[in-house]
């Protein structure tokens, strides 16, 4: 018996062939076409779901008369959202920084104050709508980017009263 010929572990473990197959990894991008071409944001997926919906619906049935008008209600609810939140950035810029509107509303900045960050979302948990919908949280980052700039969260959380008179409520 001589092991010393055999040129690898392999070999000398009696294995020639790959006996498994790699796991695809279903998350990179050159191995799964049909999630890139299905993929959606994840603050538009009720919007999809409903637009699929409804062009499957039977034209002039009850069903697609209520899918128009859910529609319909989350496009108003994003409008909203998106109002509530430009009006709090603008009215606590206008306080002490007015020129930062435009950075905030459509900059990205790394958050590194936290505390600032927590108390002015607990602050529109309570005071403006429900942090659990997804257009919310996609429009977190101006609250962020508030934080980031030097803006106290005193300072927010008084924009946040001012332009919250009521909390609303979005259906999920």
């Amino acid at each position: 018996m001589n092991l010393g010929k055999t040129h690898n572990v392999s070999e000398f473990q009696g294995a020639t062939k790959q006996i498994y197959k790699p796991i695809r990894n279903l998350l990179k991008k050159h191995n799964n076409a049909a999630l890139r071409r299905d993929a959606v944001p994840t603050q538009n997926v009720r919007i999809s779901i409903v637009t699929r919906r409804l062009a499957a619906a039977k034209d002039n049935s009850i069903e697609k008369q209520k899918l128009q008008l859910e529609l319909a209600q989350l496009y108003n609810d994003r409008e909203i959202i998106t109002s509530r939140i430009e009006q709090i950035a603008a009215t606590s810029l206008s306080i002490n920084r007015g020129g930062y509107l435009e950075v905030v509303t459509e900059k990205r900045l790394k958050l590194t104050r936290y505390d600032c960050y927590q108390s002015v979302t607990e602050h529109i948990q309570e005071k403006c709508f429900d942090l659990q919908n997804e257009f919310v949280l996609n429009k977190l980052y101006i609250i962020a980017n508030l934080c980031e700039i030097g803006s106290l969260d005193v300072t927010i959380n008084k924009a946040i009263d001012q332009v919250c008179n009521e909390r609303l409520h979005f259906d999920y």
